[in-house]
């Protein structure tokens, strides 16, 4: 196994755990063992307290009313998206459009934007749901061609397949840059690169690699990004999808209704809509103000206290956690356990357990370790590895909150569920 080096940390983690109220929680007498961020991640008192100071002191429509309660939530709402924008290091911030989440995102791309006649969609085998579907969707919707990569074994890819997969004809690759099932990083770099000489558009899931890692959407040349906020310590109901503006600006539009238009004419018994450019071309309606500015609050939350810090403490609790676990006997773990190309989660099956959700009962009957158990949205992935979905992989993820206690806490849980089933 990769030695994950350099992880001497100044960041005190003990004071960033007590951020989170939920942590604070004994369920039976016994604390709580949260290891299901890669679903869902945990909020910190700035987060809440960020939502909460929208509902108690200016809980108004943003951009429509011109009074005190408008003009602050109006403020507050474009302050976030400026965060936001910072956060990933976009080039403006129009390009960081609102959404309900990365399906969402993800969705908008898939149906919206202008791909030729007859062209080709790449897609893999290790994608969430929301990463493949909408693109296999829109091929037979269109009649376009679609192929999809297979991930190798370990839950990485091999660039030669992407070479010989994208060729002149393709338009579009959509790809996870760390999957949720295994937690494989895809070289993205070398996957844009080869997309770009060959005229193709790349849309990066980022759902799952926003939350733990650096990201630079201009370093990285994407030409989409969708994230799920409710990932990143932010609210749920929230997502963001980025976009370079010359793709924003010529893509359809998803919704059409209010706050979308700059004029809305009415001649010769016709109306006619004249439209607003991006971001606002894509947020039609009553926006989720609450949300977006909790959404601010954890970009600025995490940027306070570094991604590369944040990188280095999950892989620091991976790295003792696979190390256990790949000496324990009828444990199985999907995925490389290589950390250096690993975002801070291991999915495992036991084989003297019927399913993943045993697995996950009993440790949170027992000891209050929550994990996640089922096929986390990636069916191809399990089929291609003769993974029965209905018994699905049991994972476990780490986030800035967790501890040497958590990990302990899990592998002595687990230990016990293998001798008690063996």
């Amino acid at each position: 196994m990769a030695t994950c080096l350099g992880l001497i940390s100044m960041v005190d983690w003990t004071k960033i755990r007590r951020d989170f109220p939920s942590l604070e929680r004994t369920i039976n007498g016994r604390p709580v063992v949260y290891l299901d961020s890669a679903c869902m991640a945990l909020k910190p008192r700035q987060v809440i307290d960020a939502m909460n100071e929208y509902y108690e002191m200016y809980p108004a429509c943003g951009g429509r009313s011109i009074h005190r309660f408008g003009k602050d939530a109006s403020e507050a709402y474009t302050a976030a998206r400026g965060k936001f924008a910072k956060f990933l290091n976009a080039a403006q911030e129009a390009e960081c459009i609102w959404t309900r989440n990365a399906t969402e995102s993800l969705n908008i791309v898939a149906s919206s934007i202008e791909l030729p006649k007859d062209s080709k969609i790449i897609t893999t085998s290790l994608e969430h749901h929301s990463g493949s579907l909408p693109f296999v969707e829109r091929a037979k919707r269109d009649n376009l061609q679609i192929e999809i990569i297979k991930a190798q074994k370990d839950g990485t890819f091999d660039i030669e397949d992407w070479k010989n997969a994208i060729d002149s004809n393709t338009s579009l690759v959509s790809v996870v840059h760390s999957s949720n099932v295994t937690g494989t990083i895809a070289p993205m770099k070398e996957i844009v690169e080869i997309a770009h000489d060959r005229g193709a558009l790349v849309m990066c899931d980022d759902a799952q690699y926003a939350p733990h890692h650096p990201l630079d959407v201009q370093a990285a040349d994407v030409d989409f990004s969708a994230i799920s906020v409710h990932k990143m310590c932010g609210p749920t109901g929230m997502g963001v999808l980025y976009g370079k503006m010359e793709h924003l600006e010529s893509m359809k539009m998803a919704l059409y209704g209010g706050d979308t238009v700059s004029d809305v004419k009415f001649e010769n018994g016709k109306i006619i809509p004249e439209y607003l450019p991006p971001p606002e071309k894509f947020e039609a309606g009553l926006q989720n103000y609450a949300g977006a500015i909790g959404a601010g609050a954890a970009a600025d939350y995490l940027q306070s206290i570094g991604m590369h810090e944040i990188e280095k403490h999950e892989r620091s609790l991976l790295e003792v956690a696979l190390k256990k676990m790949i000496d324990m006997e009828h444990v199985h773990i999907l995925g490389t356990d290589d950390i250096s190309i690993k975002t801070g989660l291991v999915t495992f099956s036991v084989d003297t357990v019927p399913s993943a959700h045993d697995v996950a009962t009993f440790l949170n009957d027992e000891y209050n370790i929550m994990v996640r158990s089922g096929w986390h949205c990636v069916g191809p992935f399990h089929y291609q590895m003769g993974i029965d979905p209905k018994k699905g992989t049991a994972r476990a993820s780490f986030y800035l909150y967790n501890n040497m206690n958590d990990v302990k806490a899990f592998l002595d849980g687990l230990e016990t569920l293998i001798d008690a089933s063996a």
